[in-house]
């Protein structure tokens, strides 16, 4: 599929990876510098990311790597500032940075740590957004796509942390969409569905009859299987659309 002319167009565009340094993010930055994207690898852990942005760059691509907690405005306007310098402007923007560890019940949940789990989920995009829209503006346009859940859209016992930071965040998009229509940004949400990432499995037994690996009707992915879908997503020609929800999830 990849070679495919739609991602012709993407030869020599710039773009921000965060979550880069495993999993579905790994995976995306890796795809983009096969196809000559110049990639900045974003996430907490600097030495996950060199391994990552080392890969693309021996393979003849160009990354670099700047270690930044997505939750942090200080750390992402550092961000900023680091592609600016070194690119001069941003062309594509995967927000993937996010994650699901505060599973109980609404009544047994502690406060404080339920809030830190939906601004886990939410402050993400937030900051995200906030980063690379001036970074866009100079190239006259971008691509704004983050990750999703199908949990934003249904509830499920224990989970209500994630499923409001994933339904906050597919609001906030919503409105970015809005916001930004008319300097050319599109901001679209990606649902992977289940995938095989170290994050995922970290919370749900394969073996459980209830996790989402058991579920027949699923396509249970690894995290190359959905970097097609991504660069499908990045390289829209002209306007393209945006609000909009692209989803490999069969719920």
């Amino acid at each position: 599929m990849r070679n495919n002319a739609i991602f012709d167009g993407l030869k020599g565009k710039s773009a921000l990876v965060t979550g880069a340094g495993s999993g579905i993010g790994a995976a995306l930055a890796r795809g983009l510098g096969k196809l000559g994207v110049k990639v900045v690898c974003t996430a907490r852990t600097q030495a996950n990311l060199d391994s990552v942005a080392s890969e693309i760059t021996s393979n003849g691509g160009t990354a670099f790597a700047f270690a930044a907690d997505a939750t942090n405005a200080d750390q992402m306007t550092a961000l900023t500032d680091k592609i600016d310098a070194e690119l001069g402007g941003l062309d594509l923007a995967y927000l993937n940075a996010g994650g699901n560890w505060q599973q109980e019940t609404i009544m047994k949940s502690d406060a404080d740590e339920w809030k830190d789990a939906l601004d886990q989920n939410l402050m993400p995009v937030f900051h995200g957004i906030r980063t690379v829209v001036p970074l866009m503006r100079k190239k006259g346009g971008g691509r704004i796509i983050f990750t999703g859940s199908a949990m934003a859209h249904y509830a499920a016992a224990t989970n209500s942390s994630y499923c409001s930071g994933k339904a906050a965040a597919r609001m906030l998009a919503n409105t970015a969409a809005l916001e930004l229509a008319s300097d050319n940004i599109t901001v679209n949400e990606f649902i992977p569905g289940p995938v095989r990432s170290l994050q995922a499995l970290a919370r749900f037994d394969e073996s459980d009859k209830n996790s989402p690996f058991n579920n027949s009707k699923e396509w249970v992915k690894e995290p190359e299987d959905v970097v097609d879908t991504l660069l499908f997503m990045a390289a829209f020609p002209g306007a393209g659309p945006t609000s909009q929800i692209f989803s490999l999830a069969r719920r």
